[in-house]
C-alpha cells in the first residue's frame, strides 16, 4: 500500500461562511497553530466527516454563547452530507458544524 493513502483525493472545495462558537473556534485555532500541521478549515472538515460517519448528534446548551463568523473551505461531499443530516434531523448546518467540532474536541479531551 502506498504511503499516499493518508491524503484525500482532490475534490471540489466550497467556500462557506459559518458562525462558530467562539470557544470552539479558539480551540481549533490553538490546535492549528500548536499541534497539527493542518489549517482550521481542514480541522473543521475532519470534524464534519466524523459527524457524517457517526451521526453522533448531541445538542448542547451554553449560556452567553458568542459566535465568530468565519469562512471555511468545505469538501463538497461533506457539504452534501451536512445537508442530508439537516434534512434528517431538522437541525441547521451552523448547529451541525458546531456540534461536530464540539464532539471532536470532547473526544480529544480538550473540552
Amino acid at each position: 500500500m502506498s504511503c499516499f493513502h493518508k491524503f484525500y483525493k482532490k475534490e471540489k472545495l466550497i467556500s462557506r461562511t459559518l458562525e462558530i462558537d467562539d470557544v470552539l473556534y479558539y480551540e481549533l485555532e490553538k490546535l492549528s497553530q500548536e499541534v497539527y500541521d493542518a489549517s482550521i478549515s481542514k480541522l473543521v472538515n475532519a470534524s464534519i466527516e466524523e459527524i457524517i460517519r457517526t451521526e453522533n448528534i448531541q445538542l448542547y446548551e451554553r449560556k452567553n454563547i458568542l459566535y465568530v463568523t468565519r469562512s471555511f473551505l468545505i469538501r463538497s461531499s461533506f457539504w452534501e452530507g451536512l445537508n442530508k443530516l439537516k434534512k434528517k434531523y431538522g437541525i441547521s448546518i451552523r448547529l451541525l458544524v458546531n456540534i461536530s467540532i464540539r464532539n471532536v474536541l470532547l473526544e480529544e479531551g480538550i473540552l
